[in-house]
């Protein structure tokens, strides 16, 4: 079984307009709100191919109460452990006229020592009910850039497959702990290894540089070009087929929520990753982020090409 961890959570807001323009008033005739976050994404996913999963992090307020009640609908266990803060909110301002999009995203509520340390208690006292472990985007305040190296560690000790989706400091202190995956894009790898060439072949040297670092299972997404992956000495690209896009928003969560199951399942890390790779196409073909279906994956997958880099 798979457990999603999302330490920063949202409510997030959709409000739909038409032309908007600084300093005038606007009353959007409906609103849409989900329950937001990468490692709630994953969990959708993982449902719709599994019928089972739970989502842990942390969590307070009303906006908490919402999150509950929405991951009561979907059929996600809730996991999550309460704090005095209140999660945050995050709003989409879509302008319908001009095909624009502008977000605004809180910071998240400050996260006590104490409430920590609870967390941490509580996941390592639940760990034992899971096989993989998938850990999803950014950190709110109080919580220091090795948190995630923590909890990989605690993984760990507990031999647990642990799946790591972050960026930055986060995502550098993990690597340390050697999570089993990681899969940052073209511009976290530009960024956190200094490596401007974005040829597909260049990326064979970190691909390589990761398994030395101990990460079993390096990956690199490469958008609609799929993703290039480092499996026993050889480096591979994967690329999907081309798909009408409606929303790309989730589909780096939708491609962790693919592998994770397929680990999960026992397949090999060839045939988790095209899970993966099926799952984040597919997503792009819903407006909804994090959406999948089994039909659409299913056609993906087998369309999905390999090629051997070396």
């Amino acid at each position: 079984m798979i457990l999603t961890v999302t330490m920063n959570p949202a409510v997030d807001k959709v409000y739909k307009v038409n032309d908007i323009k600084i300093n005038n008033v606007y009353r959007p005739k409906n609103m849409i709100a989900t329950a937001g976050g990468k490692g709630l994404n994953v969990a959708r996913v993982v449902k719709e191919l599994t019928g089972k999963v739970s989502a842990t992090g942390l969590m307070g307020g009303s906006n908490a109460e919402f999150i509950k009640n929405e991951l009561e609908k979907e059929g996600i266990t809730n996991k999550f452990v309460d704090i005095k803060g209140n999660t945050r909110t995050c709003i989409n301002i879509m302008d319908q006229k001009n095909n624009t999009s502008t977000e605004i995203l809180e910071p998240g509520p400050y996260i006590k020592n104490e409430e920590i340390n609870t967390f941490l208690t509580f996941f390592e006292n639940i760990i034992n009910e899971y096989n993989i472990i998938i850990a999803s985007g950014s950190l709110p305040k109080g919580l220091t850039d090795d948190f995630y190296q923590k909890i990989i560690e605690i993984s760990k000790k507990n031999e647990k497959i642990f799946l790591l989706d972050s960026s930055g400091d986060y995502l550098l202190n993990g690597i340390s702990s050697k999570p089993y995956m990681i899969k940052p894009n073209e511009d976290e790898v530009e960024h956190l290894f200094e490596h401007e060439n974005k040829k597909i072949e260049s990326y064979a040297s970190v691909l390589i540089k990761l398994q030395n670092q101990g990460i079993k299972l390096p990956v690199i997404t490469l958008g609609e070009f799929g993703c290039i992956c480092l499996i026993e000495n050889e480096i591979y690209q994967l690329i999907p087929p081309s798909v009408e896009v409606k929303n790309s928003v989730g589909s780096g969560d939708a491609f962790m929520g693919g592998c994770g199951v397929g680990l999960d399942n026992g397949l090999s890390s060839m045939e988790s990753l095209k899970l993966g790779l099926a799952c984040g196409t597919a997503n792009t073909q819903f407006l909804k982020t994090g959406k999948i279906s089994n039909e659409k994956v299913n056609k993906i997958k087998n369309k999905i090409k390999v090629k051997k880099i070396r």
